[in-house]
């Protein structure tokens, strides 16, 4: 029996051929994508956790304590007075603020008896006005006192002013004798001429303002005052004059009168001795 070939002819097996090609094209990138596929999930789950920080490896649900060693842990502070944060000081640790005392003003007059004048030839006056200058035989101090036992005892003085009112002007006394000034002396409970000389505790401790004009005259006595009483005194005394005392001028003078405590020259302003002060809590 004669062999039959069979004959493939090239049309048949070139027409075959890209079919084939292209499976095996196919199937080979299916499966070399599903190995790469599954090395990635293998190799991202096995080293995932040791790329996570060590917060995110840590379950949700989970609480974590970080516990220091000992030579580490941080003392807690200890709030001083054992207060809560919400507590609030009591009233009783709040300092209650110290009323101010009230000031308190008492306003004294001169004693009529012993304000006047007194003059370098013996001359003078306690019963007309307080007067103080010069003329061609004389130079005129003048002098006041005050009762200062109408302060209460205790009485913290704060100030205290001397206020005389001038009331006339003869001649040009303050062109003659310049500057007005205040002593400070005991002259006792009465005035007499030695009290003219007599020494003083303070001489020309102050001036009065100068000028011609009928007005109040006032100086600041705060610090005598406060001797005064510091020393039990029960008055506080003041001469006054110019401060320079040469006779001259004519025999009417140059002369500066003050209202004294009889009111002879009528203007109801006699001399006040004003204190402020105030009494301790």
């Amino acid at each position: 029996m004669d062999d039959v070939q069979i004959i493939t002819s090239n049309d048949d097996r070139e027409n075959k051929s890209p079919a084939i090609k292209i499976f095996l094209i196919i199937f080979t990138f299916i499966l070399f994508s599903a190995g790469i596929a599954g090395l990635s999930y293998f190799m991202g789950t096995k080293y995932s956790g040791y790329n996570q920080s060590p917060e995110s490896r840590i379950s949700p649900t989970q609480t974590q304590e970080l516990v220091l060693p000992e030579n580490m842990q941080t003392p807690t502070p200890e709030i001083s007075g054992k207060l809560s944060p919400t507590s609030k000081a009591s009233s009783a640790s709040t300092p209650t603020p110290t009323p101010s005392p009230a000031l308190k003003t008492k306003i004294l007059s001169s004693t009529a008896a012993l304000d006047g004048f007194r003059s370098s030839n013996g001359g003078g006056n306690n019963t007309l006005e307080i007067r103080a200058g010069r003329n061609s035989s004389l130079v005129t101090r003048g002098f006041l006192s005050f009762d200062i036992s109408e302060i209460p005892s205790g009485a913290k003085v704060q100030n205290a002013t001397l206020r005389l009112y001038q009331a006339k002007i003869i001649g040009n006394p303050y062109v003659a004798g310049g500057a007005l000034k205040a002593d400070h002396l005991t002259y006792g409970d009465a005035l007499d001429n030695s009290d003219y000389a007599s020494p003083a505790l303070s001489t020309g401790f102050a001036s009065f303002t100068g000028g011609n004009t009928i007005e109040w005259k006032e100086v600041d006595v705060s610090t005598r005052l406060k001797d005064d009483i510091a020393n039990a005194r029960s008055t506080s005394q003041f001469r006054i004059h110019f401060q320079t005392e040469v006779t001259g001028g004519d025999a009417t003078g140059d002369f500066v009168y003050f209202e004294a405590k009889e009111n002879t020259q009528g203007t109801g302003n006699t001399p006040q001795l004003v204190v402020k002060y105030y009494l301790p809590l």
